[in-house]
């Protein structure tokens, strides 16, 4: 007698492959997504931050003196006030916005955020912000501003893959001396 069909161990054991299969190939897939996630965060968050400090670089070398205290050993503090060439003064510092800290310019002109609405400073307001600004004076050489910064960005869940944090730090001279 010649009996054609499957039996049921083989079925069981068909079903177990394509099963496991399924399960390896929806977890490359969700470890594919949550990668991508988590790349497009900290790109956003280091294009805000390099934004920030370039347009920071260019106000601090092409400000007319630095109104802020410096001093031979260092003088730091959460705010920089800049006098312009047009006389003008501007504060680079931290803003608070909404419900975010942000990196701005303020002048005459009003607030210009250097930062975007989707990272922060970090810290619940801008008094525990981590942006900080160091200004040295030597004899015969221009002031030197140190400025130091943290961004970070999260997309409302405490996954870490939701979740991104860099650090910016920079030295400048100021260049009209």
């Amino acid at each position: 007698m010649n009996k054609k069909g499957f039996t049921l161990l083989e079925i069981i054991i068909a079903t177990s492959i394509v099963a496991i299969i399924g399960v390896i190939i929806s977890q490359t897939l969700s470890s594919t997504t949550k990668s991508n996630s988590k790349v497009e965060i900290l790109k956003e968050v280091k294009q805000n931050g390099d934004f920030a400090l370039s347009i920071m670089e260019r106000m601090i070398r092409n400000a007319r003196q630095i109104t802020s205290t410096c001093s031979d050993v260092g003088t730091s503090g959460q705010s920089l006030v800049l006098t312009n060439f047009d006389g003008g003064s501007t504060t680079l510092s931290c803003q608070w916005d909404g419900s975010i800290s942000r990196v701005a310019s303020v002048s005459a002109a009003g607030t210009d955020f250097l930062t975007g609405t989707n990272v922060t400073l970090g810290g619940t307001d801008c008094t525990s912000a981590s942006l900080g600004f160091t200004c040295t004076s030597l004899a015969n050489a221009p002031n030197t501003i140190n400025i130091v910064f943290g961004l970070t960005q999260s997309r409302g869940s405490s996954a870490i893959f939701d979740q991104a944090s860099q650090s910016f730090q920079s030295s400048v001279s100021i260049r009209n001396h």
